[in-house]
């Protein structure tokens, strides 16, 4: 009987050649990108004051529509005032999430054990703008029904025209707003520039325009970013702003051109 030998060639060369199965990129960037904003402080205090602000100012704004005699126009609107305001916090903490890992030179890390920039890119909007979304759908569903409670006879039920799509819409703006604002940071690269270019864009350029004469403001102010997509929680619409779906679609719009032009100039810059 002859003991039959195989060469280890064949099987090794089987070894090399043989595919080897490599974990999803992009949920893997997203635990840790998810990781990472667990881990820092600031976004527990932005989102606490996006959410305090919400019903705080909500409640404040409130309060004197309370009683006979003293109703408002818009009981939606009045209750959700404070989005106004939890924007801004939203919106810095979507910059610093890129531009504090390039001031400190953390993105080099980054992008060394992800070489996929687009997807680190990717996996921070999809983090950020998740948590926006769900942090102020439900800040925004109690400063409603806690304004509604304290405007009392004057206030209306969720179910009222717009009021449900009110509260929903001010979270699907809020989580857009997040991703807008990561890709500011992208593009920009710096704190402050970024913060200005957020902060002129959403409140100084509509506040500006309103110097151009009537007929050019319904035909220009209603598509500037924070204007279309503030129209997804208005609830009286005329010639001036754009119906809430499709102010909606705007700002997604402009969220999606201003990622894409983040990653192509993350491909085409150094970190």
């Amino acid at each position: 009987m002859t003991a039959t030998t195989v060469s280890p060639a064949p099987v090794a060369r089987a070894a090399l050649t043989a595919p080897t199965r490599q974990p999803p990129v992009l949920p893997a960037l997203l635990r840790s990108e998810w990781a990472k904003a667990r881990s820092v402080r600031s976004t527990y205090w932005s989102l606490a004051a996006a959410v305090a602000v919400m019903i705080g100012y909500g409640a404040i704004n409130s309060a004197p529509h309370a009683g006979a005699g003293h109703g408002t126009s818009d009981p939606i609107l009045t209750s959700l005032s404070g989005v106004l305001f939890a924007q801004l916090a939203i919106g810095i903490l979507g910059v610093l999430v890129i531009t504090t890992e390039y001031s400190t030179g953390m993105i080099r890390s980054t992008f060394a054990a992800a070489p996929q920039r687009h997807l680190v890119i990717i996996a921070k909007a999809g983090v950020l703008g998740a948590a926006a979304f769900a942090v102020g759908t439900v800040a925004s569903l109690i400063a409603f029904l806690d304004g509604q409670a304290i405007m009392g006879a004057n206030g209306v039920s969720l179910t009222s025209p717009g009021a449900l799509r009110s509260v929903i819409g001010i979270g699907l703006y809020l989580g857009l707003l997040g991703v807008f604002a990561i890709a500011l940071g992208t593009i920009i690269r710096r704190s402050t520039g970024a913060i200005a270019a957020l902060v002129g864009l959403i409140l100084i350029l509509p506040e500006l325009l309103l110097t151009l004469p009537a007929s050019l403001q319904d035909t220009i102010v209603k598509f500037l970013p924070g204007n279309a997509g503030q129209a997804i929680f208005t609830t009286g619409q005329d010639t001036s702003t754009l119906s809430p779906w499709a102010g909606l679609a705007v700002f997604a719009l402009y969220t999606a051109a201003a990622l894409t032009l983040a990653l192509v100039l993350l491909r085409r810059r150094d970190a």
